[in-house]
């Protein structure tokens, strides 16, 4: 992956407690990110846990007949989870400490998106 995929989301995240990825439809990690506390870049392995996470999502909301998804954010007593679906089948995937405030996490979310749409057509 090149040092600009790799930081691509720099300008959203600047300096709060958060990583975020862009994952293709098959989990596989497209630009971003994910360094654990040992140092090490488990951008692949994340992507491989969450692989297929998108068409579930939008089988889900088939499902309940309530639209097609924008977002899903799962908070948890170590961390804040959000996802939201981006260009051609990937998803931006954003993992912040649970001291970040919701709110933000929206934000940059939203802005991660955003970016990671307008990288993808630059590709294309």
């Amino acid at each position: 992956m090149s040092e600009t995929a790799r930081n691509l989301f720099a300008p959203a995240i600047g300096d709060t407690q958060q990583t975020a990825l862009l994952l293709d439809g098959t989990g596989a990690p497209l630009a971003g990110a994910y360094i654990d506390a040992h140092g090490r870049d488990i951008a692949g392995e994340i992507g491989l846990a969450l692989s297929g996470v998108s068409t579930e999502v939008s089988r889900a909301m088939r499902h309940l007949s309530i639209g097609n998804w924008t977002a899903v954010v799962v908070e948890t007593d170590a961390a804040i989870i959000a996802f939201a679906p981006a260009a051609v089948d990937s998803v931006v995937l954003l993992a912040a400490s649970s001291t970040v405030p919701l709110g933000l996490v929206r934000r940059v979310l939203t802005r991660s998106v955003a970016l990671a749409i307008n990288w993808m057509e630059g590709r294309a």
